[in-house]
Protein backbone atom coordinates (compact mmCIF):
# COMPACT_ATOMS: atom_id res chain seq x y z
CA UNK A 1 0.00 0.00 0.00
CA UNK A 2 1.45 3.50 -0.84
CA UNK A 3 2.18 6.34 1.81
CA UNK A 4 -0.62 8.66 1.99
CA UNK A 5 1.95 11.58 0.70
CA UNK A 6 3.18 9.40 -2.06
CA UNK A 7 -0.14 8.87 -3.06
CA UNK A 8 -2.09 12.28 -2.73
CA UNK A 9 0.92 13.46 -5.23
CA UNK A 10 0.19 10.48 -8.27
CA UNK A 11 -3.05 11.53 -7.95
CA UNK A 12 -1.93 15.13 -8.41
CA UNK A 13 0.27 14.26 -11.39
CA UNK A 14 -2.80 12.72 -13.05
CA UNK A 15 -5.15 15.83 -12.44
CA UNK A 16 -2.26 18.28 -13.86
CA UNK A 17 -1.34 15.59 -16.74
CA UNK A 18 -5.07 15.37 -17.66
CA UNK A 19 -5.82 18.95 -17.41
CA UNK A 20 -3.06 20.00 -19.71
CA UNK A 21 -3.15 17.59 -21.71
CA UNK A 22 -4.13 18.79 -25.22
CA UNK A 23 -1.31 21.44 -25.06
CA UNK A 24 1.09 18.78 -23.63
CA UNK A 25 0.59 16.62 -26.92
CA UNK A 26 0.57 19.90 -29.14
CA UNK A 27 3.53 20.97 -27.85
CA UNK A 28 5.67 18.08 -28.64
CA UNK A 29 7.28 17.67 -32.22
CA UNK A 30 6.95 14.86 -33.88
CA UNK A 31 9.53 12.30 -34.05
CA UNK A 32 11.23 11.25 -36.87
CA UNK A 33 13.00 12.13 -40.03
CA UNK A 34 12.70 14.44 -42.71
CA UNK A 35 12.69 13.93 -46.19
CA UNK A 36 14.18 16.76 -48.75
CA UNK A 37 15.46 18.10 -51.71
CA UNK A 38 16.65 21.91 -53.04
CA UNK A 39 15.00 22.53 -56.38
CA UNK A 40 17.01 22.71 -59.20
CA UNK A 41 19.86 19.98 -57.13
CA UNK A 42 20.66 16.65 -58.22
CA UNK A 43 20.52 15.76 -54.05
CA UNK A 44 17.97 14.40 -52.04
CA UNK A 45 18.65 14.39 -47.97
CA UNK A 46 17.29 12.77 -44.80
CA UNK A 47 17.52 14.75 -41.63
CA UNK A 48 17.20 14.08 -37.97
CA UNK A 49 15.37 16.17 -35.22
CA UNK A 50 18.53 17.54 -34.19
CA UNK A 51 18.92 19.19 -37.99
CA UNK A 52 21.80 16.66 -38.68
CA UNK A 53 21.83 14.81 -42.00
CA UNK A 54 22.09 11.68 -41.48
CA UNK A 55 21.66 10.80 -45.10
CA UNK A 56 22.01 11.73 -48.63
CA UNK A 57 21.44 10.69 -52.20
CA UNK A 58 23.39 12.43 -55.28
CA UNK A 59 21.42 11.74 -58.38
CA UNK A 60 22.26 11.09 -61.68
CA UNK A 61 20.07 14.33 -62.84
CA UNK A 62 19.05 17.48 -61.21
CA UNK A 63 15.51 17.72 -60.09
CA UNK A 64 14.10 18.34 -56.51
CA UNK A 65 10.67 19.67 -56.86
CA UNK A 66 9.10 16.46 -55.11
CA UNK A 67 10.73 13.18 -53.36
CA UNK A 68 9.19 10.03 -51.25
CA UNK A 69 11.00 7.83 -49.87
CA UNK A 70 9.44 3.99 -50.15
CA UNK A 71 8.78 1.50 -47.80
CA UNK A 72 11.58 -0.74 -49.28
CA UNK A 73 14.13 2.24 -48.47
CA UNK A 74 14.39 3.81 -51.90
CA UNK A 75 13.49 7.52 -52.58
CA UNK A 76 11.10 8.23 -55.91
CA UNK A 77 11.57 11.51 -56.97
CA UNK A 78 11.21 14.11 -60.22
CA UNK A 79 14.31 14.91 -62.16
CA UNK A 80 14.75 16.92 -65.70
CA UNK A 81 14.90 15.39 -68.82
CA UNK A 82 17.63 16.17 -71.53
CA UNK A 83 15.44 18.74 -73.89
CA UNK A 84 12.17 19.64 -74.42
CA UNK A 85 10.44 22.56 -75.58
CA UNK A 86 7.91 22.55 -73.09
CA UNK A 87 9.92 24.43 -70.77
CA UNK A 88 7.50 25.76 -68.19
CA UNK A 89 7.71 26.63 -64.42
CA UNK A 90 8.60 23.18 -62.28
CA UNK A 91 9.47 21.19 -65.66
CA UNK A 92 10.79 17.85 -64.98
CA UNK A 93 9.93 14.82 -67.58
CA UNK A 94 11.86 12.41 -65.45
CA UNK A 95 10.92 9.80 -62.60
CA UNK A 96 13.23 8.31 -61.39
CA UNK A 97 13.54 5.25 -58.28
CA UNK A 98 17.41 5.24 -56.20
CA UNK A 99 17.92 2.65 -53.89
CA UNK A 100 18.73 2.91 -50.28
CA UNK A 101 23.02 2.82 -51.64
CA UNK A 102 21.85 4.95 -54.57
CA UNK A 103 21.96 2.59 -57.37
CA UNK A 104 19.44 4.05 -60.15
CA UNK A 105 16.44 1.45 -59.91
CA UNK A 106 14.34 3.11 -62.72
CA UNK A 107 14.07 5.80 -64.64
CA UNK A 108 10.74 6.70 -66.35
CA UNK A 109 10.94 9.77 -69.28
CA UNK A 110 7.44 11.07 -70.17
CA UNK A 111 8.99 14.19 -72.40
CA UNK A 112 8.35 14.74 -76.11
CA UNK A 113 7.60 18.38 -78.09
CA UNK A 114 4.19 17.27 -77.61
CA UNK A 115 4.14 16.53 -73.52
CA UNK A 116 6.15 16.71 -70.38
CA UNK A 117 5.64 15.65 -67.18
CA UNK A 118 6.52 18.55 -64.39
CA UNK A 119 5.90 19.63 -60.71
CA UNK A 120 4.89 16.63 -58.70
CA UNK A 121 4.15 13.15 -58.44
CA UNK A 122 2.18 10.60 -56.28
CA UNK A 123 3.58 6.91 -55.30
CA UNK A 124 0.06 4.31 -55.35
CA UNK A 125 -0.04 1.77 -52.73
CA UNK A 126 -0.27 -0.59 -56.20
CA UNK A 127 3.09 0.08 -56.76
CA UNK A 128 2.34 2.56 -59.73
CA UNK A 129 3.03 6.39 -60.03
CA UNK A 130 1.01 9.25 -60.48
CA UNK A 131 2.31 11.70 -62.65
CA UNK A 132 1.08 15.81 -63.83
CA UNK A 133 1.95 16.45 -67.40
CA UNK A 134 1.06 19.41 -70.05
CA UNK A 135 -0.03 18.43 -73.32
CA UNK A 136 -0.18 20.42 -76.29
CA UNK A 137 -3.29 21.67 -78.11
CA UNK A 138 -2.89 23.97 -81.15
CA UNK A 139 -4.75 27.35 -81.37
CA UNK A 140 -7.19 25.43 -83.95
CA UNK A 141 -7.91 22.55 -81.60
CA UNK A 142 -8.22 25.32 -79.31
CA UNK A 143 -10.80 27.21 -81.10
CA UNK A 144 -12.71 24.10 -82.47
CA UNK A 145 -12.94 23.33 -78.52
CA UNK A 146 -14.71 26.73 -78.35
CA UNK A 147 -11.85 28.82 -76.88
CA UNK A 148 -12.53 32.69 -77.52
CA UNK A 149 -9.23 33.11 -79.23
CA UNK A 150 -6.42 31.05 -81.45
CA UNK A 151 -3.45 30.04 -79.18
CA UNK A 152 -1.47 26.96 -78.74
CA UNK A 153 -2.13 25.94 -74.88
CA UNK A 154 -1.18 23.18 -72.54
CA UNK A 155 -3.94 21.72 -70.62
CA UNK A 156 -2.60 19.06 -68.24
CA UNK A 157 -3.53 15.76 -67.93
CA UNK A 158 -2.80 12.57 -65.31
CA UNK A 159 -1.05 9.35 -65.97
CA UNK A 160 -0.69 6.53 -63.86
CA UNK A 161 2.48 4.35 -64.42
CA UNK A 162 3.11 1.12 -63.89
CA UNK A 163 6.90 0.56 -63.83
CA UNK A 164 8.43 -2.40 -66.10
CA UNK A 165 11.82 -3.22 -66.02
CA UNK A 166 14.64 -0.36 -65.63
CA UNK A 167 13.42 2.15 -68.02
CA UNK A 168 9.76 1.60 -69.41
CA UNK A 169 6.20 1.56 -67.56
CA UNK A 170 2.73 0.95 -68.73
CA UNK A 171 -0.04 3.53 -68.70
CA UNK A 172 -2.81 2.04 -66.96
CA UNK A 173 -4.79 5.17 -66.06
CA UNK A 174 -5.31 8.34 -67.72
CA UNK A 175 -7.44 11.81 -66.82
CA UNK A 176 -7.17 14.53 -69.20
CA UNK A 177 -8.61 18.18 -68.42
CA UNK A 178 -9.28 18.33 -72.27
CA UNK A 179 -12.47 16.20 -72.23
CA UNK A 180 -13.68 18.23 -69.03
CA UNK A 181 -14.52 21.47 -70.92
CA UNK A 182 -17.10 23.85 -70.91
CA UNK A 183 -17.69 27.12 -72.82
CA UNK A 184 -20.51 29.66 -73.29
CA UNK A 185 -18.68 31.81 -76.02
CA UNK A 186 -19.80 30.36 -79.82
CA UNK A 187 -22.60 27.51 -79.46
CA UNK A 188 -21.33 26.39 -83.16
CA UNK A 189 -18.21 24.87 -81.45
CA UNK A 190 -17.84 21.74 -78.85
CA UNK A 191 -18.41 22.14 -75.25
CA UNK A 192 -21.18 24.79 -75.52
CA UNK A 193 -23.50 25.23 -72.84
CA UNK A 194 -24.11 27.27 -69.47
CA UNK A 195 -20.99 27.37 -67.37
CA UNK A 196 -22.70 28.37 -63.62
CA UNK A 197 -25.02 25.20 -64.49
CA UNK A 198 -21.67 22.87 -64.71
CA UNK A 199 -19.05 23.19 -61.77
CA UNK A 200 -18.00 19.95 -62.70
CA UNK A 201 -16.71 20.78 -65.99
CA UNK A 202 -13.45 23.20 -66.69
CA UNK A 203 -14.47 26.86 -68.59
CA UNK A 204 -11.76 26.77 -71.26
CA UNK A 205 -11.83 30.64 -71.44
CA UNK A 206 -11.25 31.16 -68.14
CA UNK A 207 -7.73 32.47 -67.49
CA UNK A 208 -6.79 30.38 -70.85
CA UNK A 209 -3.96 32.72 -72.86
CA UNK A 210 -1.98 30.50 -73.96
CA UNK A 211 1.37 28.05 -73.54
CA UNK A 212 0.90 26.74 -69.95
CA UNK A 213 -2.59 27.29 -68.79
CA UNK A 214 -3.15 25.01 -65.36
CA UNK A 215 -0.35 24.97 -64.26
CA UNK A 216 -1.26 22.03 -61.87
CA UNK A 217 1.73 21.90 -59.21
CA UNK A 218 0.58 19.17 -56.52
CA UNK A 219 -0.85 15.85 -56.84
CA UNK A 220 -2.15 13.29 -53.59
CA UNK A 221 -4.50 10.62 -53.51
CA UNK A 222 -6.63 8.99 -51.15
CA UNK A 223 -6.62 5.12 -51.32
CA UNK A 224 -10.10 4.84 -49.49
CA UNK A 225 -12.18 7.44 -51.88
CA UNK A 226 -10.43 6.51 -54.75
CA UNK A 227 -10.40 9.79 -55.55
CA UNK A 228 -7.34 12.08 -56.49
CA UNK A 229 -6.74 15.61 -55.62
CA UNK A 230 -4.53 18.23 -57.38
CA UNK A 231 -4.18 22.34 -57.32
CA UNK A 232 -3.77 24.66 -60.13
CA UNK A 233 -1.59 27.57 -60.02
CA UNK A 234 -2.86 29.64 -62.35
CA UNK A 235 -7.01 29.00 -62.08
CA UNK A 236 -6.30 29.39 -57.48
CA UNK A 237 -8.41 26.28 -57.00
CA UNK A 238 -7.93 22.88 -55.68
CA UNK A 239 -9.76 19.55 -57.91
CA UNK A 240 -11.03 16.16 -56.84
CA UNK A 241 -11.35 13.59 -59.47
CA UNK A 242 -12.69 9.67 -59.33
CA UNK A 243 -9.82 7.53 -59.92
CA UNK A 244 -11.62 4.45 -59.74
CA UNK A 245 -12.43 5.01 -63.71
CA UNK A 246 -11.47 2.85 -66.78
CA UNK A 247 -9.80 4.89 -68.83
CA UNK A 248 -12.66 5.55 -71.48
CA UNK A 249 -15.02 6.34 -68.17
CA UNK A 250 -12.01 9.26 -67.38
CA UNK A 251 -12.97 10.79 -70.40
CA UNK A 252 -16.39 10.87 -70.37
CA UNK A 253 -19.25 12.17 -67.77
CA UNK A 254 -20.43 9.18 -66.38
CA UNK A 255 -19.36 5.68 -64.44
CA UNK A 256 -16.94 4.79 -62.14
CA UNK A 257 -17.95 4.80 -58.07
CA UNK A 258 -18.68 8.09 -57.86
CA UNK A 259 -20.91 7.68 -61.39
CA UNK A 260 -19.64 11.42 -62.70
CA UNK A 261 -16.96 9.70 -64.83
CA UNK A 262 -13.93 11.90 -65.03
CA UNK A 263 -15.78 15.11 -64.04
CA UNK A 264 -14.71 16.84 -61.32
CA UNK A 265 -16.21 15.67 -57.94
CA UNK A 266 -15.17 18.82 -55.97
CA UNK A 267 -13.46 21.94 -56.11
CA UNK A 268 -12.77 24.64 -53.68
CA UNK A 269 -10.73 28.25 -53.75
CA UNK A 270 -12.14 30.41 -56.55
CA UNK A 271 -16.12 30.55 -57.09
CA UNK A 272 -15.67 32.98 -60.01
CA UNK A 273 -13.84 29.92 -61.95
CA UNK A 274 -17.52 28.33 -62.40
CA UNK A 275 -19.37 31.77 -62.13
CA UNK A 276 -20.84 31.26 -58.68
CA UNK A 277 -20.52 33.74 -55.91
CA UNK A 278 -18.31 34.29 -52.93
CA UNK A 279 -14.71 35.18 -52.21
CA UNK A 280 -11.30 33.97 -54.08
CA UNK A 281 -9.63 32.25 -51.26
CA UNK A 282 -6.21 31.39 -53.38
CA UNK A 283 -4.08 33.55 -54.44
CA UNK A 284 -1.78 31.46 -56.14
CA UNK A 285 -1.82 27.62 -54.42
CA UNK A 286 0.39 24.69 -54.21
CA UNK A 287 0.58 20.92 -52.62
CA UNK A 288 -2.87 20.22 -52.44
CA UNK A 289 -3.00 17.33 -50.43
CA UNK A 290 -5.12 14.48 -48.38
CA UNK A 291 -5.07 13.79 -44.92
CA UNK A 292 -4.71 10.28 -43.97
CA UNK A 293 -7.94 8.57 -42.57
CA UNK A 294 -5.30 7.37 -39.29
CA UNK A 295 -4.24 10.96 -38.74
CA UNK A 296 -5.97 14.16 -36.71
CA UNK A 297 -8.25 15.21 -39.25
CA UNK A 298 -8.24 12.33 -41.38
CA UNK A 299 -9.95 12.70 -44.64
CA UNK A 300 -9.58 16.22 -44.89
CA UNK A 301 -7.58 18.07 -47.14
CA UNK A 302 -4.97 20.98 -46.83
CA UNK A 303 -3.28 23.35 -49.55
CA UNK A 304 -0.68 25.67 -48.91
CA UNK A 305 -2.14 29.61 -49.96
CA UNK A 306 0.82 31.62 -51.16
CA UNK A 307 -1.67 34.54 -51.50
CA UNK A 308 1.23 35.68 -53.48
CA UNK A 309 1.92 39.73 -53.59
CA UNK A 310 0.64 39.68 -50.09
CA UNK A 311 4.16 39.04 -47.83
CA UNK A 312 1.71 36.78 -46.16
CA UNK A 313 0.89 33.46 -46.81
CA UNK A 314 -1.24 30.64 -44.90
CA UNK A 315 -2.01 26.81 -44.87
CA UNK A 316 -5.79 25.87 -44.98
CA UNK A 317 -7.29 22.78 -43.77
CA UNK A 318 -11.07 22.07 -45.44
CA UNK A 319 -13.88 19.70 -44.66
CA UNK A 320 -15.65 19.15 -47.50
CA UNK A 321 -19.75 18.63 -46.97
CA UNK A 322 -20.68 15.20 -48.23
CA UNK A 323 -24.12 13.59 -48.02
CA UNK A 324 -24.37 10.04 -46.24
CA UNK A 325 -23.53 8.28 -49.18
CA UNK A 326 -20.07 10.10 -49.37
CA UNK A 327 -21.17 12.26 -52.56
CA UNK A 328 -20.12 16.12 -52.44
CA UNK A 329 -22.47 18.35 -51.84
CA UNK A 330 -23.36 21.48 -54.22
CA UNK A 331 -26.09 23.87 -54.47
CA UNK A 332 -27.06 25.10 -58.05
CA UNK A 333 -26.04 28.91 -57.93
CA UNK A 334 -23.83 28.73 -55.19
CA UNK A 335 -19.87 28.00 -54.55
CA UNK A 336 -18.87 24.93 -53.18
CA UNK A 337 -18.30 24.39 -49.12
CA UNK A 338 -17.56 24.80 -47.17
CA UNK A 339 -17.13 28.97 -46.48
CA UNK A 340 -13.96 28.80 -44.70
CA UNK A 341 -11.50 26.23 -43.69
CA UNK A 342 -11.85 24.78 -40.47
CA UNK A 343 -7.89 25.11 -39.36
CA UNK A 344 -5.40 27.80 -40.98
CA UNK A 345 -2.07 28.62 -40.34
CA UNK A 346 -0.51 31.81 -40.68
CA UNK A 347 2.57 33.78 -38.47
CA UNK A 348 4.32 37.11 -39.38
CA UNK A 349 7.24 36.32 -41.48
CA UNK A 350 5.76 33.44 -43.21
CA UNK A 351 5.20 34.01 -46.85
CA UNK A 352 6.15 31.85 -49.60
CA UNK A 353 5.09 33.85 -52.87
CA UNK A 354 5.55 30.74 -54.77
CA UNK A 355 5.96 26.87 -54.28
CA UNK A 356 5.37 25.34 -50.82
CA UNK A 357 4.62 22.10 -49.10
CA UNK A 358 2.49 20.93 -46.29
CA UNK A 359 1.81 17.71 -44.34
CA UNK A 360 -0.42 16.82 -41.27
CA UNK A 361 1.68 14.66 -39.40
CA UNK A 362 0.30 11.77 -36.51
CA UNK A 363 0.47 14.14 -33.39
CA UNK A 364 -1.61 16.57 -34.93
CA UNK A 365 0.92 18.31 -35.79
CA UNK A 366 1.97 20.10 -39.19
CA UNK A 367 4.78 20.43 -41.36
CA UNK A 368 5.32 23.13 -43.57
CA UNK A 369 7.97 24.00 -46.09
CA UNK A 370 8.16 27.54 -46.72
CA UNK A 371 10.25 27.09 -50.00
CA UNK A 372 11.62 30.42 -51.40
CA UNK A 373 13.44 30.93 -47.74
CA UNK A 374 14.36 27.27 -47.58
CA UNK A 375 13.09 26.19 -44.39
CA UNK A 376 11.14 23.99 -43.44
CA UNK A 377 9.51 23.40 -39.62
CA UNK A 378 6.44 21.75 -37.63
CA UNK A 379 3.68 23.86 -36.07
CA UNK A 380 1.03 23.01 -33.18
CA UNK A 381 -2.22 23.63 -33.88
CA UNK A 382 -2.04 26.58 -31.63
CA UNK A 383 0.74 28.21 -34.36
CA UNK A 384 3.66 26.95 -31.87
CA UNK A 385 6.82 26.44 -33.70
CA UNK A 386 8.03 23.09 -32.22
CA UNK A 387 10.74 22.15 -34.69
CA UNK A 388 13.16 24.50 -37.52
CA UNK A 389 15.19 24.00 -40.28
CA UNK A 390 16.22 25.98 -42.91
CA UNK A 391 19.54 24.89 -44.91
CA UNK A 392 18.38 27.29 -47.75
CA UNK A 393 17.49 27.34 -51.49
CA UNK A 394 14.21 26.20 -52.38
CA UNK A 395 12.37 23.51 -50.33
CA UNK A 396 9.15 22.63 -52.45
CA UNK A 397 8.31 19.68 -50.37
CA UNK A 398 9.11 18.06 -47.17
CA UNK A 399 8.11 14.85 -45.68
CA UNK A 400 8.09 13.47 -42.37
CA UNK A 401 8.65 9.76 -41.37
CA UNK A 402 8.59 7.98 -38.17
CA UNK A 403 11.30 5.82 -37.16
CA UNK A 404 9.64 3.02 -37.41
CA UNK A 405 8.93 3.43 -40.81
CA UNK A 406 9.71 0.67 -42.53
CA UNK A 407 12.18 2.52 -45.05
CA UNK A 408 13.91 3.76 -42.51
CA UNK A 409 14.49 0.69 -40.97
CA UNK A 410 15.83 -0.39 -44.16
CA UNK A 411 19.25 -2.11 -43.64
CA UNK A 412 21.47 -2.07 -46.94
CA UNK A 413 24.03 -4.78 -47.03
CA UNK A 414 26.66 -2.66 -49.52
CA UNK A 415 26.62 -0.19 -46.33
CA UNK A 416 27.51 -3.05 -43.66
CA UNK A 417 24.21 -2.61 -41.36
CA UNK A 418 23.97 1.15 -41.27
CA UNK A 419 20.98 2.80 -40.87
CA UNK A 420 20.26 6.22 -41.16
CA UNK A 421 20.46 7.54 -37.69
CA UNK A 422 24.35 7.48 -36.91
CA UNK A 423 24.56 8.09 -33.20
CA UNK A 424 23.38 7.38 -29.93
CA UNK A 425 19.64 8.19 -29.93
CA UNK A 426 16.41 7.80 -27.69
CA UNK A 427 12.85 9.40 -30.04
CA UNK A 428 10.13 10.35 -28.63
CA UNK A 429 7.47 7.71 -28.18
CA UNK A 430 4.61 6.90 -30.33
CA UNK A 431 1.78 7.41 -29.71
CA UNK A 432 1.93 9.79 -26.74
CA UNK A 433 -0.33 10.19 -24.67
CA UNK A 434 -1.40 6.09 -25.21
CA UNK A 435 -3.50 3.40 -24.48
CA UNK A 436 -2.97 0.81 -23.83
CA UNK A 437 0.53 0.53 -26.11
CA UNK A 438 3.32 2.80 -27.49
CA UNK A 439 6.39 1.90 -29.08
CA UNK A 440 9.88 3.22 -28.58
CA UNK A 441 12.65 3.65 -30.78
CA UNK A 442 16.24 3.98 -30.00
CA UNK A 443 19.30 4.03 -32.14
CA UNK A 444 23.21 2.88 -31.08
CA UNK A 445 25.89 3.69 -33.99
CA UNK A 446 27.94 0.73 -32.85
CA UNK A 447 27.14 -3.01 -31.06
CA UNK A 448 27.07 -2.37 -27.59
CA UNK A 449 24.61 -3.11 -24.21
CA UNK A 450 21.80 -1.69 -23.77
CA UNK A 451 19.30 -1.34 -20.68
CA UNK A 452 15.55 0.23 -21.74
CA UNK A 453 13.14 0.77 -18.67
CA UNK A 454 10.09 2.61 -17.87
CA UNK A 455 9.95 4.25 -13.89
CA UNK A 456 6.90 5.96 -12.64
CA UNK A 457 7.03 9.63 -11.00
CA UNK A 458 8.32 8.54 -7.62
CA UNK A 459 11.09 6.94 -9.11
CA UNK A 460 9.97 2.99 -9.50
CA UNK A 461 10.72 1.20 -11.85
CA UNK A 462 7.46 -0.55 -13.55
CA UNK A 463 9.29 -2.21 -17.08
CA UNK A 464 12.41 -3.13 -17.99
CA UNK A 465 11.96 -3.44 -22.12
CA UNK A 466 15.33 -4.37 -23.12
CA UNK A 467 18.32 -5.51 -21.49
CA UNK A 468 20.56 -7.09 -24.00
CA UNK A 469 23.29 -6.50 -26.78
CA UNK A 470 22.28 -4.54 -29.69
CA UNK A 471 23.82 -4.33 -33.09
CA UNK A 472 24.44 -1.15 -35.12
CA UNK A 473 21.10 0.64 -35.84
CA UNK A 474 17.62 1.45 -35.13
CA UNK A 475 15.56 -0.76 -32.77
CA UNK A 476 12.21 -0.61 -30.86
CA UNK A 477 10.38 -2.06 -27.93
CA UNK A 478 6.59 -1.89 -27.21
CA UNK A 479 5.39 -0.49 -23.71
CA UNK A 480 2.13 -2.14 -23.06
CA UNK A 481 0.63 0.14 -20.11
CA UNK A 482 -2.91 -2.37 -19.52
CA UNK A 483 -1.78 -3.67 -15.95
CA UNK A 484 -0.93 0.25 -15.33
CA UNK A 485 -3.20 3.45 -14.28
CA UNK A 486 -3.23 6.77 -16.18
CA UNK A 487 -0.25 9.66 -15.04
CA UNK A 488 3.27 10.60 -16.41
CA UNK A 489 6.01 8.29 -16.47
CA UNK A 490 9.52 8.71 -17.56
CA UNK A 491 11.75 6.05 -19.88
CA UNK A 492 15.34 6.06 -19.74
CA UNK A 493 18.18 4.59 -22.14
CA UNK A 494 21.39 3.34 -20.80
CA UNK A 495 24.66 2.32 -22.56
CA UNK A 496 28.17 1.91 -21.66
CA UNK A 497 28.47 5.87 -23.01
CA UNK A 498 25.40 6.85 -23.64
CA UNK A 499 22.17 7.91 -20.90
CA UNK A 500 19.00 9.61 -22.02
CA UNK A 501 15.32 9.90 -20.70
CA UNK A 502 11.82 10.90 -21.86
CA UNK A 503 8.62 11.57 -20.77
CA UNK A 504 5.48 9.43 -21.75
CA UNK A 505 1.55 9.69 -20.69
CA UNK A 506 -1.16 6.98 -20.16
CA UNK A 507 -4.46 8.18 -20.51
CA UNK A 508 -7.20 5.88 -19.63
Amino acid sequence: MQPVGKFFLTKVLIFITLAWLPGYVAAQAFDGYTLYGTFGSNTTRLVNMNNTIVKSWTHTRSGGYSAYLLQDGSVLRTAVSSSSSLNGGGAQGVVQRVSWSGSLLWEYTYSTTTYRAHHDIEPMPNGNVLIIAWEVKTGAQAVAAGMNHSATIWPDHIIEVQPVGSTGGNIVWRWHAWDHLIQDFDPTKANYGVVADHPELLDINYRSTSGDWMHVNGISYNPELDQIVFSSHELDEIYVIDHSTTIAEAAGHTGGRWGKGGDFLYRWGNPAAYRAPGATVFNVVHCAAWVPDTLPGGGHLMAFNNRNGTGASMIVELVPPVDTAGNYIWTPGAAFGPSSPVWSYSASGFYSNHLGGVQRLPNGNTLIAQSTSGRVFETTSAGTVVWNYQPGGQIVRALRYAPNYPGILITDVDEKGNTPPLQFELSQNYPNPFNPATTITFSVPRETFVLLEVFNMIGERVATLVSDRKPAGMHSAVFDASEHSSGIYFYRMSTEHFVSARKLVVLK
